[in-house]
């Protein structure tokens, strides 16, 4: 290569990186999945976002939650348990959802 290739190279890959385009040109799977949102009856919907919750797949998955979309139900006397959202929203790894000044932390209006 010539003496300004390598320069050259490196910007463009670069460039591509931060544009979230892999060396093929086609725009990279984003990794995490996503934002999900679950609409219970009798609550607004709450979004749930694993950008947001920063944590490792596996943390999760299988563990707590299936794979499979559209699997999850959670009742209202649910929450404060240690299951599904209450593993970690449980007032010591992150807020709790036992009362109901919680609800709006998640359920949207």
């Amino acid at each position: 290569m010539k003496k300004g290739s390598w320069m050259y190279l490196i910007i463009v890959l670069a460039v591509l990186g931060l544009v979230g385009l892999n060396a093929s040109g086609v725009q990279a799977k984003k990794v995490g999945g996503g934002d999900i949102t679950y609409t219970p009856k009798g609550a607004g919907p709450v979004t749930f976002s694993h950008e947001a919750h920063k944590m490792k797949c596996n943390e999760c998955h299988t563990k707590i939650f299936k794979m499979k979309k559209g699997n999850f139900k959670m009742s209202k006397e649910d929450h404060g348990k240690e299951t599904a959202c209450g593993v970690c929203h449980n007032g010591k790894k992150a807020f709790a959802q036992t009362s109901e000044a919680d609800c709006a932390k998640c359920h949207k209006k």
